[in-house]
C-alpha cells in the first residue's frame, strides 16, 4: 500500500507541476484557433474516433494536438480519483510532453466519455469550511466532466471552492464590483489601503499613489488599478497623466462610460477636450457588465474579471464535449451534421434573431430580470432580439440564439429553425443528466442544428449563478467563440456540461494572412525566408505566432525578414502555421498553413496504399519504404498504429484502430541514434467508409 500511495503522490506532483508550467507564460496572445485546441479521444469508442476524425479534419486540428485515452471507464459517472488518474492527468501530461505549454486554451472531448464526476470528498471539504452556513442540496456532490476540466488547477490541488457560486473569475461582473476586489488576501488589503488614500493629503496621498503605480507595473492588465491611478492624477490636477492612465484602463476593458462621467474625482478635468473626446469614444453599456474579453490559459484572471500579473489570479482551460452519443443523447449522424454546420458558420456574420422566452415557469422567471440588459447590448451591436411569451419561439426560421426554460420540449413541433452557429440555452434540472429519461437533453438542440448548448448533470435548483446569464448572446455577437461566450456568462458552472463546437465564431472578424514564400510543398534546404502578406487584413494585428509541426516556436510582433532554419528538422514532410492575433479585446485569430518538404541529407520516406476509400469491414494494407534508419513507424496523429522493422515492408491495419471517416496517416523512418530526427512521409489521406448510425447507443 505504501508503494501505491507514493506512486499516487508522484503522479499528482508531476501533473501539478505540469499545470504550473502550462500557465507560466506571461506574454499571452495564444488562443481561439485550432492550434489552441487539445482534442481528447476515447481509444475504445468507435463513436469517439469517428466524431474526432471528422472534427479534426474540418477544424484543421494539428496532429500534435490530439490524444487518445485508453483507460476511460465505460460508465456515466467517474469517481474523483478516476477522473484525475484516467482523464485529467494523462491530458495534462501529454500537453507538457508534446511541448504545447502556453498554447493550449481549449480541452475538447469527443463523444464516448463519462459526463459526470462524483465529488463527495470535495463536498465534505466545502461543508467543513462553511460550517452551519452550508446548504448541502445547493452543492450536490456531482460535477460535469467539462467543468472539472475548466477548473483543472483546483481539482489537482484538491481545492473544493470550484463548487461555490462565485468561483469563476472569467465571468463578467457588473462594473460596480470591478473596483472592489481585483485581488485576494494580502494584495487586496494593500490595494484597499492604497485606494483609501485618494481622500488623503500630502505624503499619505503620495504614498498611496506610489503603491498603485508599483501595482500597475506588476499587473499591467488590471484595469481597476489603471482606473484608480487616473482618479489620483485627476484629483491632483495632472491632466495628461490622468488621461494616459484612463486610456490604458479603457484599453484593458474599462468600458463603462456612465461611471466615468459620474465620477466626481474627474471634476477638475472633465471639461478638457482631450478628456471629453476620450470619454465620448467609450461605448454605452446598457448592462453595466464588464466588457467581453478573449480567453487565454496564460492569463491570470482576477476576482473582478480583469487580468493580473503572474501568480495573482486564476487559470482555466475552456472545455466542451463535441457530442453525447449514448443514453438519451444524439446519433453519430446528427453529431457530424451539426459540427459541419457549426464550422461553416464561422465569420459568416449571420442575420437572425436572438429569442428570450417568458412564461409562468420558474425556469424562465429566474433569468427574466436580466433579459433587457442582454437585449440592450444586442441592440448596440445592431442585432435583432425578441421576447416571446411561449415556451419556445414558434414558426421562426431565424433563430440565432435562444434563452428558455422548459423541462420537456419538442423542437420539431415548434416549427422554428436554428441558423448555423446558434447557441441554445435551456434552464432545467436534468438537461445534462443523460441516463435520465424524464427531461429533454441539451443535445436535442444540436440535433436540430444549433452549434452549442448546455445542461446540468444533477438537480441545480433555479439559481441564476449556475446557468448562463442572458448576456451569453452579446458576448457571442461581439465575436467571442462559443466557449468564451459560455464561460464568461456563468459564475458557478461546476454542475453544467457544455456540448458543442467550442471554437464556433459566427460573428468574429479574423485577421487575414497569407504565406507568399515558400510555395506549398516546396523543397527547402538550410535557412529559408518566410514571407507573409497581411495587406488584405481589415483587422489591426497585435502579433504573430509561428507553429512548426504543432509546436509554437516563436511569438513576435515583427514578421518582416523572418528566416527559418531547417537544419534541425528531419528530412521529409513538415507543417508550418503562422497565426495573426487581432489587436482588440476579443483577440480573434487568423492563420495560414504551409506544407513543405525538407531535403538537407537526401533522406526520404514513402507511405502508399491502393485503398483510399476502404470499407470499414476491410483491412487497410499500407506499404512503406525509406533510405534512412532501421524501422518505420506508422502513426495516426501521434498514435502509433503500425511498425515495420525494416526499411521497407507492408502493414495491415484494422479500421477499428483508426476509426471511420477521414483519416491521416504518416510514416516516420527512425533510428536508435540519440536525438536523431525522424524522416517523415507526406500525409496519406484515406476515408474509411461506414454508414453513420442514426440511432443512439444504449
Amino acid at each position: 500500500m505504501r508503494y501505491v500511495s507514493n506512486l499516487r503522490w508522484s503522479i499528482s506532483w508531476l501533473v501539478t507541476a505540469t499545470f504550473m508550467t502550462l500557465v507560466a507564460c506571461t506574454e499571452a496572445i495564444a488562443g481561439g484557433g485550432p492550434e489552441n485546441v487539445f482534442l481528447v479521444v476515447n481509444e475504445h469508442s468507435l463513436s469517439s474516433k469517428l466524431i474526432a476524425n471528422h472534427y479534426a479534419d474540418i477544424r484543421k486540428i494539428p496532429e500534435n494536438n490530439i490524444v487518445y485515452l485508453g483507460d476511460v471507464p465505460n460508465k456515466d459517472i467517474l469517481s474523483l480519483d478516476q477522473f484525475r488518474e484516467s482523464v485529467l492527468e494523462p491530458i495534462l501530461t501529454a500537453i507538457a510532453r508534446r511541448r504545447l505549454n502556453g498554447s493550449i486554451d481549449y480541452i475538447v472531448y469527443s463523444s464516448g466519455f463519462p459526463t459526470r464526476v462524483s465529488v463527495k470528498d470535495h463536498q465534505d471539504l466545502l461543508k467543513n469550511a462553511a460550517g452551519k452556513s452550508f446548504v448541502g442540496k445547493y452543492f450536490a456532490p456531482v460535477a460535469s466532466l467539462t467543468s472539472m476540466t475548466y477548473f483543472a488547477s483546483k481539482v489537482i490541488q484538491n481545492d473544493p471552492t470550484y463548487m461555490t457560486l462565485s468561483t469563476n473569475n472569467y465571468y463578467r461582473l457588473p462594473y460596480s464590483q470591478a473596483l472592489v476586489r481585483p485581488f485576494d488576501g494580502e494584495l487586496l488589503k494593500k490595494y484597499q489601503e492604497a485606494t483609501a488614500g485618494l481622500g488623503a493629503e500630502g505624503q499619505a496621498f503620495a504614498d498611496a499613489q506610489n503603491t498603485l503605480l508599483k501595482m500597475a507595473k506588476e499587473n499591467p492588465g488590471q484595469a481597476a488599478i489603471l482606473y484608480q491611478l487616473a482618479r489620483f492624477f485627476a484629483v491632483e490636477g495632472d491632466k495628461d497623466s490622468a488621461i494616459s492612465y484612463l486610456t490604458r484602463a479603457i484599453g484593458m476593458g474599462w468600458k463603462n462610460r456612465q461611471l466615468i462621467e459620474r465620477d466626481p474625482n474627474f471634476s477638475k478635468i472633465k471639461t478638457d477636450p482631450l478628456f471629453k473626446g476620450l470619454v465620448d469614444r467609450v461605448p454605452e453599456s446598457p448592462s453595466n457588465m464588464i466588457a467581453s474579453h478573449g480567453f487565454r490559459n496564460a492569463y491570470h484572471w482576477a476576482p473582478n474579471g480583469m487580468i493580473n500579473g503572474p501568480g495573482k489570479g486564476a487559470r482555466y482551460f475552456l472545455s466542451a464535449m463535441l457530442s453525447v452519443t449514448r443514453d438519451q443523447g444524439i446519433s453519430d449522424y446528427d453529431s457530424v451534421n451539426y459540427l459541419t454546420r457549426a464550422v461553416q458558420a464561422d465569420y459568416s456574420q449571420p442575420e437572425g434573431t436572438f429569442y428570450f422566452t417568458q412564461t409562468s415557469d420558474v425556469r424562465t422567471k429566474t433569468r427574466l430580470p436580466n433579459f433587457q440588459k442582454a437585449i440592450g447590448e444586442l441592440n448596440l451591436l445592431n442585432q435583432q432580439s425578441r421576447i416571446v411569451k411561449q415556451a419556445l419561439p414558434e414558426r421562426r426560421d431565424d433563430v440565432l440564439g435562444l434563452t428558455c426554460g422548459k423541462a420537456t420540449f419538442d423542437w420539431a413541433k415548434s416549427g422554428s429553425r436554428f441558423m448555423p452557429g446558434a447557441i441554445a440555452d435551456n434552464l432545467t434540472s436534468a438537461g445534462g443528466y443523460f441516463p435520465s429519461k424524464g427531461q429533454t437533453k441539451c443535445t436535442e438542440f444540436l440535433r436540430f442544428g444549433a452549434a452549442g448548448a448546455c445542461g446540468t448533470v444533477v438537480e441545480p435548483y433555479s439559481i441564476q449563478a449556475k446557468f448562463p446569464y442572458p448576456l451569453i448572446h452579446a458576448h457571442y455577437a461581439k465575436g467571442c467563440s462559443l466557449a468564451e461566450a459560455y464561460y464568461q456568462s456563468v459564475h458557478g458552472p461546476y454542475q453544467l456540461i457544455l456540448v458543442g463546437d467550442a471554437l464556433c465564431q459566427p460573428f468574429a472578424i479574423p485577421p487575414k494572412i497569407n504565406i507568399t514564400t515558400p510555395a506549398p510543398m516546396d523543397v527547402v534546404k538550410g535557412k529559408f525566408a518566410l514571407k507573409i502578406n497581411t495587406a488584405q487584413s481589415k483587422v489591426p494585428i497585435a502579433g504573430y505566432e509561428i507553429f512548426l509541426d504543432g509546436v509554437m516556436v516563436l511569438r513576435t510582433r515583427d514578421i518582416e525578414n523572418l528566416d527559418i532554419d531547417s537544419a534541425t528538422m528531419g528530412d521529409g514532410f513538415h507543417e508550418l502555421r503562422v497565426v495573426a492575433v487581432g489587436r482588440d479585446e476579443i483577440e480573434t485569430r487568423g492563420h495560414a498553413i504551409l506544407l513543405f518538404m525538407v531535403d538537407n541529407s537526401g533522406h526520404f520516406t514513402k507511405l502508399e496504399t491502393e485503398q483510399l476509400r476502404p470499407e470499414f469491414r476491410d483491412k487497410i494494407i499500407l506499404t512503406a519504404s525509406t533510405n534512412y534508419g532501421d524501422r518505420i513507424i506508422i502513426k495516426q496523429n501521434k498514435k502509433t498504429v503500425g511498425v515495420i522493422n525494416a526499411r521497407e515492408g507492408t502493414a495491415r491495419l484494422s479500421p477499428i484502430v483508426v476509426g471511420a471517416g477521414k483519416v491521416k496517416l504518416r510514416a516516420y523512418a527512425v533510428t536508435d541514434e540519440k536525438d536523431a530526427p525522424a524522416v517523415s512521409s507526406t500525409p496519406l489521406s484515406i476515408e474509411v467508409q461506414a454508414t453513420l448510425s442514426q440511432t443512439v447507443a444504449p
